[in-house]
């Protein structure tokens, strides 16, 4: 490729040296620069990229793309300058991978909780309706393809980000495109928005679940935090179609964000195009009945349904937020209702709101819950959730990360506190800072009454939660739901939440209840 089809789109303000030479790569990450690569810098958040210039040219950049002009350049060296490197960066992927989303219908989907669940259950509806997909995000990156023997397979790939960086999406996005799948619902984190991960990409249905306190590390306000989620918005096309939480008092700002757009609300309690009644939430399974409003405000199809009844997997009154959600996006590409009914039956979601089986089967006496929820907002809905179907006493199990957003971790303890009968208050993701530290500021407003303790080891807080439940006691594992690691300074460490818990009770469903009493003693 030329470096002038590489800068198309991209806003450069001055080219010095060979203004068109063959390129052979690009990259952001100096060490992965090769002779006749393109290098990609900008001033980071913690590191400037602009001081990689000379190790990249060391390792044979014939390209700099930065947003510095940089001095003595060598004069074999190409130099562009451009106002915004990140945007420079995205517009390069999809350049050097051929725009590959061109031939992709992108479903976007942010907010701050929910965005996983819904982009399943959006999944599941859009498969069963036979539609080739693909979803991407926290938990991993999936895609329906098909074999050589012409068989439907489905491709897995782990999730470092949940929004990946540009050259990994748009390397994917080209995989997935060539293996001819039509939809890619997408979850779009706040830091890969405003970190332009998306710039070049055109959505043709964007979804918002909802906006709680979450990593105002990152964004320092709550309203840099919904500007960056309202960026999605901007990538809409001309056509597209916004799917918006109507019970969110985010979404008013949202819909003036948006003039012109075409709009499908869904919600419980205020006016929306999608709603749903008739709601029975039990330890096995919700179900509810979908109403579509009949002056809903697009225009779908008379063949679609008016009300369907349907069941999911995702327990918790709070996913049915995230079914409407899905079902809204099904609507808008006028799915049937068997696919409906399929999709949203069959899914399951890693670490949320996941049932822990004993020997493949759910524990007789009590029920072990783990869950991604890791913000105030998301900590009360599960908890509120368990406590609507526990049938005895409600134990949580819960941290807040170390290097983000410090601020909700009194919030979490007071809700955890106000909710559960008993609170086991632990470390989850401490990277560099001191776990007994988090916990301090958790606790740091509990009245001395509160039911709580604090043991900072989690193995041993999630076993000693377990060995307090009696028959019919809910515990609830919350913050790190699907994740297979713990991150202590600077390394990850094997350590899931499930396999713990199962772990645990395995080896108690062999004991005597002496034996139990005696372990908890310990």
């Amino acid at each position: 490729m030329n470096l002038q089809k590489l800068l198309d789109r991209i806003e450069v303000s001055e080219i010095t040296g060979d203004q068109n030479p063959e390129i052979v790569g690009v990259v952001s990450d100096h060490r992965q620069v090769k002779p006749g690569y393109v290098f990609v810098c900008y001033q980071g958040l913690n590191v400037d990229g602009h001081s990689f210039i000379s190790a990249a040219i060391k390792n044979g950049a014939s390209v700099i793309i930065s947003e510095k002009r940089t001095k003595d350049l060598p004069n074999d060296i190409t130099g562009v300058v451009t106002p915004n490197g990140r945007k420079a960066q995205a517009l390069c992927a999809a350049n050097w991978f051929g725009n590959p989303a061109e031939r992709l219908k992108l479903i976007g989907i942010t907010g701050t909780n929910g965005k996983t669940s819904t982009a399943h259950l959006t999944y599941g509806i859009l498969h069963a309706n036979g539609h080739k997909t693909a979803v991407l995000g926290t938990v991993g990156h999936t895609f329906d393809a098909t074999s050589n023997g012409k068989q439907p397979l489905q491709i897995d790939i782990p999730a470092l980000l949940t929004t990946p960086d540009a050259f990994q999406l748009h390397a994917m996005l080209k995989q997935i495109a060539d293996a001819g799948v039509e939809y890619v619902v997408m979850e779009t984190s706040s830091q890969g928005l405003a970190q332009h991960r998306l710039t070049g990409l055109t959505f043709d249905t964007a979804v918002f679940t909802n906006l709680t306190q979450d990593h105002l590390d990152y964004h320092g306000t709550m309203d840099n935090y919904l500007a960056a989620k309202m960026m999605l918005f901007e990538l809409l096309s001309p056509t597209g179609i916004a799917i918006l939480n109507a019970d969110s008092t985010a979404t008013s700002r949202i819909i003036q964000h948006i003039q012109n757009k075409n709009i499908l609300t869904y919600g419980l309690e205020k006016a929306a195009d999608l709603k749903a009644r008739d709601v029975v939430s039990t330890l096995h399974q919700l179900a509810f009945t979908a109403v579509v409003n009949k002056n809903i405000r697009i225009n779908l199809s008379e063949s679609l349904f008016k009300e369907i009844q349907t069941t999911i997997k995702l327990l918790g009154k709070y996913n049915i937020y995230n079914a409407l959600a899905a079902i809204g996006v099904g609507l808008r590409y006028k799915c049937s209702e068997s696919s409906f009914r399929a999709g949203l039956t069959s899914t399951v979601v890693p670490g949320r709101f996941e049932r822990i089986n004993v020997n493949g089967k759910p524990a007789k006496d009590f029920a072990v819950i783990v869950d991604y929820a890791h913000t105030p907002d998301g900590l009360e809905n599960v908890l509120s959730a368990a406590r609507d179907i526990a049938e005895g006493r409600l134990i949580s199990v819960f941290g807040c990360g170390g290097d983000r957003d410090s601020g909700k971790r009194p919030k979490m303890g007071a809700i955890s506190t106000q909710i559960a009968d008993m609170s086991v208050i632990t470390s989850d993701n401490p990277r560099t800072e001191n776990p007994d530290d988090i916990i301090s500021e958790i606790v740091s407003i509990l009245p001395h009454d509160a039911a709580f303790m604090c043991i900072s080891e989690r193995r041993q807080a999630i076993r000693h939660a377990i060995l307090e439940a009696k028959p019919g006691d809910v515990v609830v594992i919350a913050g790190k739901g699907h994740e297979n690691y713990q991150e202590i300074n600077g390394k990850r460490f094997p350590f899931d939440d499930r396999e713990i818990a199962a772990e645990i009770l395995h080896n108690l469903s062999s004991q005597s209840q002496q034996e139990i009493v005696n372990m908890n003693s310990v």
